[in-house]
């Protein structure tokens, strides 16, 4: 069987599953464990989900070493752009961040998805390296890059005691949700691009579950092995294909399908959704 690796490529897989499990407690049912859909599913690679994360959402967490305390770790809320893989920061010399970077420039900046429902499901990015001061002749494009996503700092950021700092990414750890996990190699990182239907997901998963409840049902029901059903919302959706979460009689069950052709807008996404409906109605007249 094909799959997709680390660098986008398509690759023999190895018939052994050995990704990592979490382990039920004694006499627990490990039907919850099963996998209700094919695993070999066309998806996206960490690499690329990791980007296309941090890439859509604008502020994080930076921790960084603290002066005082000393030796501490220290949290902080910022606004980031990523820029060529890096992500740039516009911070003043009076936060406390600031003066941590300049006494040690070691940093991290967890990036977490927002979205309904229990957090400990949705993406999350933590990239670790170096963080230090940009150089004057490189103000000007990191400007640049930075009003594009936060055009509200264009109030402060030729202010004397701001400055751009950029955190140079050396390790990449990606959690997409329960299960899904792993260190990401830099180079794959700076290779991969932002998933091109990112912009429109959210549009395309609210009216999926508002208007078109029933086909997701009818997705889960006939084309994966959660054909007891009884509700499914979407709740991602790529350039591959689309995530779901189907409620069975062992409780909310996720469930991946492909589409037959990658999708770069909504426009594709909305045919690709249409014609699968048209494939699953087949299907379950069938069954009937």
């Amino acid at each position: 069987m094909m799959k997709r690796n680390e660098a986008g490529k398509m690759e023999e897989e190895k018939k052994t599953d050995n990704r990592p499990r979490h382990a039920p407690p004694k006499g627990h049912d490990t039907r919850n464990q099963e996998l209700l859909y094919d695993p070999d599913v066309n998806t996206s690679t960490h690499a690329e989900q990791a980007r296309t994360l941090a890439s859509k959402m604008s502020t994080a967490s930076l921790c960084t070493m603290s002066v005082d305390p000393s030796g501490f770790p220290y949290g902080s809320f910022v606004t980031y752009v990523i820029h060529e893989g890096n992500p740039i920061f516009l911070i003043s010399a009076l936060a406390e961040h600031t003066k941590n970077l300049i006494k040690s420039s070691k940093a991290s900046l967890l990036i977490a998805e927002a979205g309904e429902g229990n957090p400990l499901a949705l993406g999350r990015v933590t990239l670790v390296g170096e963080c230090t001061k940009m150089p004057e002749h490189e103000r000007e494009a990191a400007k640049e890059a930075f009003l594009a996503k936060h055009e509200s700092a264009a109030f402060y950021v030729d202010f004397k005691d701001f400055s751009f700092f950029r955190l140079e990414v050396e390790a990449i750890r990606y959690i997409g949700g329960f299960g899904r996990m792993s260190w990401v190699e830099e180079e794959m990182w700076f290779d991969a691009e932002p998933d091109p239907l990112a912009p429109f997901s959210m549009d395309i998963i609210t009216h999926m579950n508002e208007d078109h409840s029933d086909a997701l049902v009818l997705y889960c029901k006939t084309m994966s092995k959660a054909t007891e059903t009884t509700e499914a919302v979407m709740t991602g959706i790529d350039r591959y294909g689309f995530e779901m979460s189907a409620t069975t009689e062992l409780g909310p069950r996720p469930i991946r399908l492909a589409f037959e052709n990658e999708v770069t807008d909504s426009d594709e996404a909305r045919k690709e959704l249409v014609k699968m409906v048209k494939q699953a109605r087949e299907l379950m007249g069938n069954q009937e």
